[in-house]
C-alpha cells in the first residue's frame, strides 16, 4: 500500500472524512493522507502490517492471579503521582459516563478511575486493571498511538482500527520518567460523544503534572527550571533538571531533554558537562536568589529558577520524626517467602501515601499483617484504629464511623463523640472486612478518604485528619463491583497496592509457621509425638491461622501434664480428616509426591466414593467414617 488518495480533506465533514478514509484504506488499498490524523494513519498501517483485519473481534481479558498486583507494584510511584490528577480530572469531567485510565509503558492498565459503571459493557470490560491495551492487542487507540508517537493523541469513533471499537472516544498523553524513559499514558475514554475541544490539552496537562510529581520525588540537592526567558511560566510542562550532592545529573524530565538535546542515558552526566560555571558556585547563587542566568557549554545563556523542596502531603506530615524501630524488630512469621518479600514493599507504599488492600481467606492473618505494617511505617507513633465493617450493626455504623455532635440524636453523648475514623488521626485507619460495608455508606466513606476530612453527625463543619489507610477483605471486590454491590471508585481509592495472603495450605514454609505458633503457645516439637507435627502439616486448615492456633491450644489442654501431645488430643474433625487421608493413602499406589500426592489421593478417593453411592452425601460420609459437615467441607475444598 504505497499510493495516496488525492481527495481534498477540506471538502468533507468530519464523519464523512473518516468514512471515506476507511473505504480508501480498507477496501481500495490507498493511503487516505489528510483524511485522518497522521498518528492514526500510521497506527492503521502497523495494524495492517501484522495481519489484523478491521472486522475481527478483540477481547479485553486482564492478566490472571497475582499478576495484577505485580504490575501495580512495578508502577507504584507512577500510581501515587497520578492519584491527585485522577481526583482533579474527576471534578473537571463531571458525572458523565467516562473512564480515566493509567497504563504502564507496556500498555497494561494499572489504575482506573471514574464512574465506569455508567458506561456500556465494552468499555467496562476494557477499563479494568491488568487489561493489556497495547496496539498489538487492541489495535489503534489513543493510548497505543500516544506511546508510539510520544505525543498526545485523540482517537474518535471509527478512527479505531477495529470496527468493534467504533463507539469509543478517547484521548491520551504519554508520561515520561525522570530519565526520559516512557512510563505510561493517561487516558480518558467514553462510549458517548467526547467533547473534542480542550480534551487533548487536558490530558497533556495531567501528564505534565504527573511527570512533575515523579521528578519531585527523586532525592536531589538542587532542582531547577530551565527556560530561555526571564519571565516565569510555571513549573508544569517546563524543563526541569536535578543534580545530586556532587553535581551529577539525577533527573531530567522530557522537556529538559528536548531543550538540552540530551540522549536517553544520563548516567555519568555531570553539571560541568553541560554548563560553563562551577557547580558549587551555582549552588551558592541559588541559595541567595531564586533565579540565576547560567551559560551552557555552547555559550548560550539559560535562566535557572530554583525549585523549592516539595512539601510533604498532609497525610504524611508529622511534627516530629517517628520513633526508631528496635534493632530486633521484624515482621511476624507467616510461613511464606512471598509474603516476607511483599511486606516491606507494602510499608514503602504506605510511606508514599498509597493505601494498601490486604486480601485473603478468613483467619489467614490480615489484621496481624495490618498491625505489622503500622508498626514499621512512618506513622507508627500514632494510633492504630481497626474497624470491622461487617460487625457493626447497620443502624449504628454511621455514628460509629463518623462520630456525632452533642444533641445530634436522643441519647447522644454530652459534648459529642469522636468517630472511629477521627480516632485514627495521626496514625493508621484499618478498615477490616471492607467488602461488607453497606453500599449506602460507601459514598460517604469515599468522600472522607478523598478529602481526609470528616463531619460528625449533627455538625456542619468538617475536621481535617491525617491518617494512612489499610483495608482488608476475604471477598472478591472486583466481582462485587461488577455485581453493583461495591463502588468502583471506592475500590480504586482503597487499591493502591494489593497484599495477598495465601491460605495455610498454599504456604511454602508452613512448618516454620507451625513451629512459631507452637512456641507462642509454650510448646515445641519435643512436646509432640513423633509423627504429630508431620500430620499437622498435611491438613488443609480451612480456618487457616485461627484454626491452627485453636487446635494447638485445645490439644495442650487435653493432654495431661507431662504427656506428649498426639492425635488423640486433636479435635474430632481433625482426626476424621487425618483418618480419611490415611485410608486414601492405603487405597492408592505409592508415589514419591509426598504431601501433594497424599492430597491428590484424598481427592481421588472422595470422588470415587461419591460415584459409588451416586452422589449420596450421607452414604459417602458413612463409608469414609466422617460426619456430613466434614464431608461437605472436603467437597467444597475439592471444587
Amino acid at each position: 500500500m504505497s499510493r495516496s488518495s488525492e481527495l481534498p480533506a477540506e471538502a468533507l465533514a468530519a464523519p464523512e472524512r473518516i468514512t471515506t478514509a476507511r473505504r480508501l484504506f480498507f477496501e481500495e488499498g490507498l493511503l487516505p493522507s489528510g483524511l485522518v490524523p497522521d498518528p492514526v494513519l500510521r497506527s492503521w498501517q502497523r495494524c495492517r502490517g501484522v495481519g489484523y483485519r478491521a472486522e475481527q473481534a478483540t477481547s479485553f481479558d486482564p492478566v490472571q492471579g497475582n499478576a495484577v498486583t505485580a504490575l501495580r507494584e512495578r508502577s507504584h510511584d507512577l500510581i501515587a503521582a497520578a492519584l491527585p490528577e485522577f481526583e482533579r480530572l474527576g471534578r473537571v469531567l463531571g458525572e458523565g459516563g467516562y473512564g480515566l485510565l493509567l497504563t504502564d509503558a507496556e500498555g497494561f492498565a494499572v489504575a482506573v478511575h471514574g464512574p465506569v459503571q455508567r458506561c456500556g459493557e465494552l468499555l467496562r470490560r476494557a477499563l479494568r486493571p491488568g487489561v493489556n491495551l497495547a496496539e498489538r492487542r487492541i489495535g489503534t487507540s489513543a493510548m497505543s498511538a500516544a506511546m508510539a508517537e510520544g505525543q498526545a493523541v485523540s482517537v474518535f469513533g471509527p478512527e479505531h482500527f477495529f470496527a468493534q471499537h467504533r463507539s469509543l472516544q478517547c484521548a491520551a498523553a504519554p508520561i515520561f520518567g525522570v530519565h526520559g524513559e516512557l512510563r505510561g499514558t493517561i487516558d480518558v475514554t467514553r462510549d458517548t460523544p467526547l467533547p473534542q475541544f480542550g480534551v487533548l490539552s487536558l490530558m497533556q496537562d495531567s501528564a505534565n503534572a504527573i511527570e512533575s510529581a515523579l521528578f519531585c520525588a527523586v532525592p536531589s540537592r538542587v532542582r531547577v527550571l530551565l527556560r530561555w526567558r526571564h519571565a516565569a511560566m510555571g513549573a508544569q510542562g517546563n524543563a526541569m533538571l536535578a543534580w545530586g550532592a556532587d553535581g551529577e545529573v539525577v533527573a531530567a524530565n522530557h522537556a529538559a531533554r528536548r531543550l538540552l538535546d540530551l540522549g536517553s542515558d544520563i548516567v555519568g552526566l555531570h553539571h560541568d558537562d553541560l554548563f560553563q560555571g562551577r557547580f558549587a558556585n551555582l549552588v551558592d547563587l541559588l541559595g541567595q536568589q531564586p533565579l540565576v542566568q547560567w551559560r551552557l557549554r555552547s555559550g548560550l545563556a539559560l535562566f535557572l529558577e530554583r525549585l523549592d523542596e516539595p512539601r510533604p502531603s498532609r497525610a504524611l506530615a508529622v511534627s516530629h520524626p517517628p520513633p526508631a524501630l528496635p534493632s530486633a524488630a521484624r515482621f511476624p512469621e507467616f510461613g511464606d517467602e512471598d509474603i516476607a518479600r511483599a511486606l516491606p514493599r507494602a510499608v514503602r507504599a504506605l510511606d508514599a501515601a498509597l493505601p494498601v488492600l490486604i486480601l485473603g481467606e478468613s483467619g489467614c492473618g490480615k489484621e496481624v499483617a495490618a498491625q505489622a505494617l503500622h508498626r514499621h511505617s512512618r506513622l507508627r507513633s500514632g494510633p492504630f484504629v481497626a474497624i470491622n465493617c461487617g460487625a457493626i450493626p447497620r443502624e449504628l455504623i454511621e455514628g460509629e464511623l463518623f462520630g456525632h455532635a452533642e444533641g445530634a440524636f436522643t441519647g447522644a453523648r454530652r459534648g459529642g463523640a469522636k468517630g472511629r475514623i477521627e480516632q485514627a488521626d495521626g496514625g493508621t485507619l484499618f478498615l477490616d472486612e471492607i467488602g461488607d460495608m453497606p453500599l449506602e455508606l460507601q459514598t460517604r466513606l469515599l468522600r472522607v478518604l478523598e478529602t481526609h476530612e470528616v463531619t460528625r453527625l449533627g455538625e456542619g463543619a468538617s475536621r481535617k485528619l491525617e491518617f494512612q489507610l489499610l483495608s482488608a477483605t476475604h471477598q472478591p471486590l472486583d466481582q462485587l463491583v461488577q455485581q453493583g454491590r461495591f463502588r468502583a471508585d471506592l475500590l480504586f481509592r482503597l487499591d493502591g497496592l494489593r497484599l495477598w495472603l495465601p491460605p495455610l495450605r498454599q504456604r511454602k514454609q508452613l512448618r516454620t509457621l507451625v513451629e512459631v505458633v507452637l512456641a507462642e503457645e509454650g510448646l515445641g516439637e519435643q512436646d509432640l509425638e513423633s509423627d504429630c507435627l508431620q500430620q499437622l502439616l498435611s491438613l488443609s486448615w480451612p480456618g487457616n491461622c485461627r484454626q491452627l492456633r485453636a487446635v494447638l491450644r485445645l490439644a495442650r489442654v487435653m493432654a495431661e501434664p507431662g504427656e506428649l501431645i498426639g492425635l488423640a488430643h486433636l479435635p474430632a474433625d481433625i482426626r476424621q480428616e487425618l483418618a480419611a487421608a490415611h485410608h486414601c493413602a492405603q487405597a492408592a499406589p505409592a508415589s514419591p509426591g509426598g504431601m501433594a500426592s497424599l492430597r491428590q489421593h484424598h481427592q481421588a478417593l472422595l470422588e470415587a466414593t461419591l460415584r459409588e453411592v451416586d452422589g449420596n452425601v450421607s452414604a459417602a460420609a458413612q463409608r469414609l467414617g466422617v460426619n456430613r459437615s466434614t464431608l461437605h467441607r472436603w467437597m467444597k475444598k475439592a471444587r
